[in-house]
């Protein structure tokens, strides 16, 4: 009779272990990232996972697991299933490396690029582009390739970059012509920041990034507000544009607030990036 009870009481436990186990593997998914450098260290990629743990905690995740796999170069990580990869992906895979940039206006890029005229037939444009506008043109994902494949053969501009900026919606890849000095340097870098935090309202249309600059760089950032009052100053991550607010008053105090339209992606990416250490490797997401 004992041993009818313990078999009873074993099956019971088999089917409760069996369960568990399934519903916590269908509550998960697993993703790789793959390092673009070939035989990195144990030491990096055990750094790089750190960071990036820092960075998942931050934007509200803390259940997950990050295995690293030196031999292939990897990293694995297991996240909750009902994760939203479109919103943690540059989480998972930028650099970090942060920027500001002045910007051309509108009538500064056709006369900055009037020998591109390919490139201007490349992109396409919003007719009801205001003076401001840093946009040199926009197009698809596709067709941005085509673009690309252009400006690698093309002459540099001087005092000028072009960068990409996020995927939208509405406009698809956008290409910003950002202002550089003399030694091609942008405005302010990352060490001229001393703090970036998010101020959420009611909604992410409430949300406000909140920057605060180190004393060193606040008189440059007072006189580049100055001369670009109604212009635009862009935020750039990792040579991408993440932001272009336009400038309404002469910023003093080198306290920074930007407002718009934010995404819950670009809520939770910035202020992720910025608390956290630069990852000292590239990665690309294994799909």
């Amino acid at each position: 009779m004992k041993s009818l009870i313990y078999l009873i009481i074993s099956i019971v436990i088999s089917m409760t272990l069996t369960s568990t186990i399934q519903k916590t593997s269908e509550s998960t998914k697993s993703i790789t990232l793959q390092s673009r450098v070939i035989n990195v260290s144990s030491a990096l990629l055990k750094q790089s996972a750190d960071i990036i743990s820092a960075r998942l905690k931050m934007s509200g995740i803390n259940l997950f697991e990050i295995k690293v796999s030196e031999e292939k170069g990897q990293l694995n990580i297991v996240l909750p299933d009902k994760t939203d990869m479109s919103e943690i992906e540059g989480m998972l895979t930028s650099k970090g490396e942060l920027a500001f940039y002045e910007t051309y206006t509108h009538n500064e890029i056709s006369d900055l690029l009037k020998h591109d005229n390919q490139l201007f037939t490349i992109l396409t444009h919003n007719q009801e582009e205001k003076p401001s506008d840093p946009r040199v043109g926009c197009t698809s994902n596709e067709n941005r390739k085509v673009a690309d494949n252009y400006l690698r053969s093309a002459i540099p501009v001087k005092n000028c970059k072009l960068f990409w900026g996020f995927e939208s919606k509405k406009a698809g890849y956008c290409l910003f012509a950002l202002k550089t000095n003399e030694a091609g340097k942008p405005l302010l870098v990352r060490s001229d920041i001393e703090s970036v935090k998010i101020v959420t309202g009611k909604d992410t249309q409430d949300s406000k990034i909140q920057i605060k600059l180190k004393p060193a760089a606040i008189s440059l950032f007072a006189d580049a507000t100055k001369s670009n009052l109604n212009k635009v100053i862009a935020i750039v991550i990792d040579d991408q544009v993440y932001s272009w607010p336009v400038v309404r008053n002469v910023i003093e105090g080198g306290e920074i607030e930007v407002t718009g339209s934010f995404t819950a992606k670009e809520v939770n990416y910035f202020p992720a990036l910025f608390n956290s250490e630069q990852l000292p490797l590239s990665f690309k997401l294994l799909k």
